[in-house]
This record gives structure tokens, sequence and C-alpha cells, in this order.
């Protein structure tokens, strides 16, 4: 095996920084340290047999797969998660409800903002890519207090901070041959 932590590199190698101005729910660093762990050896394993395949893919594959076993997932324990926020919401102040958020509700939030990045960083289609943030926000909107509507433009940012890393990186290296062309001349 690679590393400890082989698709946290890969996540960082295609420049994917946690959502800084995300207004429904925040993570921190140790808890996409923590997923990424999680799925780095099915990350390997993925590398090992398919090495015709660019990591890019292989994350598209691998957060493909997690992004459908969380929604099963999220699915089938909907109500008990919604009756368990009622009661934490009804027990607390507001402002030490919002807080508690389920693990499974913010591990799906940080893969879907994963999953659209590399979705983004492969120039895939934003409508299918918009489809599926405006499903996962009809889902997710129960657990917090923004709309479906909302919770889709919030992870369809991160498609798009994927495509503009992308065209920066194609400004710089534009550049960088366009001053060597200058020095040749």
């Amino acid at each position: 095996m690679a590393s400890p932590n082989a698709l946290l590199n890969a996540v960082q190698a295609m420049g994917f920084s946690l959502p800084t101005k995300a207004t429904s729910l925040t993570v921190e660093s140790a808890q996409l340290e923590q997923l990424c762990e999680k799925l780095s050896p099915l990350f390997e394993r993925s590398k090992l047999k398919h090495t015709e395949h660019s990591d890019l893919k292989l994350l598209l594959g691998v957060f493909t797969l997690h992004h459908e076993r969380l929604l099963h997932q999220l699915r089938s324990q909907q109500k008990s998660l919604l009756a368990m926020q009622q009661v934490i919401d009804e027990s607390l102040e507001s402002q030490h409800a919002k807080a508690f958020k389920s693990p499974l509700v913010l591990e799906f939030w940080l893969t879907m903002h994963l999953w659209l990045y590399v979705q983004g960083q492969l120039k895939m289609d934003y409508s299918l890519a918009n489809d599926y943030a405006s499903e996962a926000g009809e889902l997710i909107a129960s657990f917090s207090s923004l709309s479906a509507d909302q919770l889709r433009c919030e992870w369809n940012e991160s498609f798009y901070a994927s495509s503009n890393t992308l065209k920066e990186f194609a400004d710089k290296k534009a550049g960088i041959w366009s001053r060597i062309a200058k020095v040749f001349k």
C-alpha cells in the first residue's frame, strides 16, 4: 500500500479544500481526514486493479460509490435521524442544538462537496451534477436550516470551484509558455 492515507493525498493534489462559505453545515479538516482514511483502502485497491485509470477517475468512482451508500443509509434512517434531531432541538437552546448534527449527515454533506468537485475537475456535464445536488438537497434540507435549493447552490459552488481551479492552472501554464516563447524570439 502506498501511504496511510493515499486518498487524502489525491484529494489535496487535485486542489480540494473545505468549503469556507458554507452556511448550512461545517466540517473540520479532521473530518475530511477521517473520511479519506476510511475510503483510502478502497482507493488503493482501485489503483492496483485499474492501473489504466487516472487518480481523478478513480476518485470519481470512489466518491460515486460512497455517495450511493450514504444516500441509501440516509433514506433508510431518515425518520429516526429526524426524531433524534427533534429531541435535540426541543431539549437544548437553539444555539447549542445547531451544534449537534448526525455524523451521517455531515459525512454525506462533505461527500457531496468532494464528489461534485471531482466532477468539475473531469469537466463533466453540469446539468447532471446539478440534478444530483437537487436530489441531495431535498433529502438533507430536513436536517439543515437551509432550503433544498440553497443546499444545491452550496454544493454546486464546489463544482464551479473545481472548474475555476482548472482554468487558473491552464492560465498559469499558458503564461509560462508565452514567456518562454518570448525568450526564444
